[in-house]
């Protein structure tokens, strides 16, 4: 009986290279670090940036310390030391923040957090609403789809706060103006530089819907461009998403 390895996690080959190069940099980094700062011998500097300067409980409380820690705090450094102390944890760590990446983007998580600054719960909660009332109307059947979707999710939700920003302006000068007009009997004009900013903000909520009208367009196009017809039988043809039943005469009995 032939006894065989257990499986080992493996790199991607299309991306070891890449990886390869980030872990390079951080030992590098490392290394300076321990040699400048530290002022330990060549010898030394190498397996404290390796690692490999640890006791085996020790690396293993690295080993733990690495896995534990929430995706968004990994560091190349990290990944460069798991390599060194146990390579298929470094594999796992990085096939996790992979897996992490993939279910924050499908989420629309990630999208949201190019949008924010200093935001709240329900900032995050207002553009996934509008996010996932796009992708009931238009289900995307591919990640190109996708994407569009929430490029067109991102607009509308620059457009909405906007409005809002450009109608906080202009209500705020509305009742400035009333109130000089009840106290004093005369209307001021609006100073220039207020009246320039009720003006950017309704160019920005311009822009905002323009951006979103034309990714809306090319995810129509592109649909479109996609939409591809194929028989699945005599009787059946299906059309995109839709399913089209066609009837069909039955075919004449042979004469005898």
């Amino acid at each position: 009986m032939e006894l065989t390895e257990p499986d080992v996690p493996q790199v991607d080959p299309n991306e070891a290279g890449s990886l390869a190069g980030e872990m390079a940099r951080a030992y590098q980094q490392q290394a300076a670090f321990y040699r400048d700062q530290l002022h330990l011998g060549a010898g030394e500097v190498d397996q404290a940036a390796r690692g490999l300067d640890r006791t085996p409980e020790q690396a293993l409380e690295d080993i733990a310390r690495i896995r534990e820690r929430p995706p968004d705090q990994v560091e190349w450094g990290d990944l460069q030391r798991l390599a060194n102390l146990d390579p298929a944890e470094m594999v796992a760590v990085w096939t996790q923040l992979k897996g992490e990446a993939r279910a924050e983007l499908a989420s629309g998580h990630r999208t949201a957090l190019a949008l924010e600054w200093n935001a709240r719960p329900l900032d995050r909660a207002r553009f996934l609403a509008i996010r996932d009332s796009f992708r009931d109307t238009t289900p995307p059947q591919n990640g190109v789809e996708a994407a569009l979707l929430d490029v067109a999710a991102a607009a509308f939700n620059d457009f909405l706060e906007w409005t809002e920003q450009l109608h906080m302006q202009a209500g705020s000068e509305v009742a400035t103006e009333r109130d000089s007009l009840q106290r004093h009997g005369e209307w001021s004009p609006a100073r220039l530089s207020y009246a320039e900013a009720i003006e950017q903000s309704s160019r920005m909520a311009e822009r905002a819907h323009k951006r979103f009208l034309q990714t809306i367009k090319m995810l129509h196009d592109l649909q479109r461009t996609n939409a591809t017809v194929y028989v699945g039988n005599a009787a059946q043809v299906n059309l995109a998403s839709q399913q089209i039943i066609v009837a069909t005469a039955a075919a004449n009995p042979s004469t005898k």
